[in-house]
């Protein structure tokens, strides 16, 4: 894998990796999301279903243990690691306890359900005769107070086709890793309970139907009775929702190379499927800022309606400008085979949002510097609107009270002349009486 740990740099992993489980879940870390082969329903391959019945066989031998958590693992993924012997994978040293070549550093497992348990089948299927030297270590998680120094691992000899698991919080109060063996490669099969708030189809692609639903009820209202009838708070969504599929699905999918999409069947359609509802939502986009920009000069247009498309274009166009510079990263060109190397999605046609093609929508393009430069201006004349119509008097009471503020010491104010006149008026009709 090609991860980017903390958002700025671009790294390969010494570990290949895939996943592996329920239908439709992803798994994300290091900033780089997976997307899990089915283990179950239809088109399913018999080596994921294999999988899928091994993952039954770890829950129930889960639940053997007492105060195990949640174990109804709907994931797995699977790792497969180089022994010292191939030295061109470059093992750095353990740092803090000299405890030898290191293939999986310190961590504890991320993105996964508070108290949950983690199962973990180990084989080591080229080691039949040798010596078992693949080690696991474990230490509690490090805090402000202590040294790592002080505090002394465990470290665990592991044997072809064992099992083990942290249970309950244990994931979530110690961290482990994975010493290196001298002689064959390891393949651990790490079953666990990934959270699916935000992290599976079924969830990205709700939010894509709302978001195209609300959308179009809002221009077909904007266009049938007045712009000002939109709503920032909707437009806010559907922007959001918009900047959402692009980045954390279509581009991540994408980013793992044709040949990632070959390999992952069960995506083909569903990838498609959102790609579809992208375009969908960029064209209402682009049919919203057309309509921003034709109505400069009208005072209907919300302000917030102005600041939310230009916060939101300002961050997709940030967003976007970061994955053509992660996609371009030299480390593809050098260590990543062409078949899995960046391929640039979604794709656009770079059509101008007032494109002559009458054939298509229209669609803003990449780059959209232009779009919130016009938006700005239309921001800032619909400011001066504003300023100037709260700064002109709408009647002549508005006149009189503006010039009430301002009359000398001694004048009578607006309140004190209605007054006065309306004794006038009595006095008068008294009189004709």
């Amino acid at each position: 894998d090609v991860v980017m740990a903390g958002g700025k740099h671009s790294s390969r992993t010494f570990v290949k990796r895939t996943l592996v489980g329920n239908p439709g879940i992803t798994y994300k870390y290091l900033g780089l999301r997976l997307f899990a082969h089915a283990w179950s329903g239809p088109g399913v391959s018999p080596h994921m279903q294999a999988i899928g019945e091994m993952n039954q066989k770890m829950i129930q031998m889960t639940k053997q243990f007492p105060d195990h958590g949640n174990c109804d693992y709907n994931l797995t993924l699977i790792n497969y690691m180089e022994p010292t012997s191939h030295a061109s994978v470059g093992f750095k040293e353990e740092a803090n306890y000299g405890m030898g070549k290191v293939s999986v550093s310190w961590h504890a497992d991320s993105s996964l359900e508070n108290g949950s348990a983690i199962g973990v089948y180990h084989c080591l299927p080229t080691q039949r005769a040798a010596k078992w030297d693949w080690r696991i270590a474990l230490r509690p998680a490090p805090d402000e107070s202590s040294s790592m120094n002080s505090v002394i691992p465990v470290v665990v000899n592991t044997k072809d086709g064992d099992a083990y698991f942290l249970l309950g919080n244990f994931n979530e109060t110690y961290q482990h890793c994975v010493l290196a063996g001298s002689q064959a490669s390891r393949i651990s099969s790490t079953h666990r309970v990934a959270v699916t708030a935000e992290d599976t189809y079924d969830y990205i692609l709700k939010r894509v139907k709302i978001a195209r639903k609300r959308f179009r009820l809002q221009m077909e209202q904007a266009k049938a009775s007045s712009v000002a009838s939109l709503d920032a708070k909707v437009v806010r969504y559907c922007q959001q929702v918009l900047t959402e599929v692009e980045m954390e699905w279509i581009a991540q999918y994408w980013l793992q190379g044709a040949q990632h999409d070959k390999m992952h069947v069960w995506w083909q359609r569903p990838m498609r499927t959102l790609e579809a509802y992208w375009k969908a939502l960029e064209e209402l986009s682009c049919e919203l800022y057309q309509l921003c920009v034709n109505h400069i000069s009208s005072r209907a247009i919300p302000v917030g309606v102005l600041k939310v498309l230009i916060n939101e274009f300002t961050m997709r166009q940030s967003l976007r400008e970061a994955w053509d510079e992660r996609r371009a990263d030299k480390i593809y060109q050098r260590r990543i085979n062409a078949e899995y190397r960046p391929v640039a999605r979604p794709l656009f046609d770079d059509a101008t949002a007032t494109g002559n093609d009458e054939k298509s929508e229209a669609r803003l393009p990449k780059d959209l510097k232009t779009a919130i430069q016009d938006l700005t201006v239309v921001l800032e004349r619909r400011k001066h609107s504003i300023k100037a119509v709260t700064q002109s008097p709408k009647n002549e009471e508005a006149s009189l009270q503006a010039a009430d503020k301002k009359r000398a010491p001694g004048s009578s104010s607006i309140e004190e002349k209605t007054k006065m006149n309306r004794k006038k008026k009595t006095k008068q009709r008294l009189v004709e009486q």
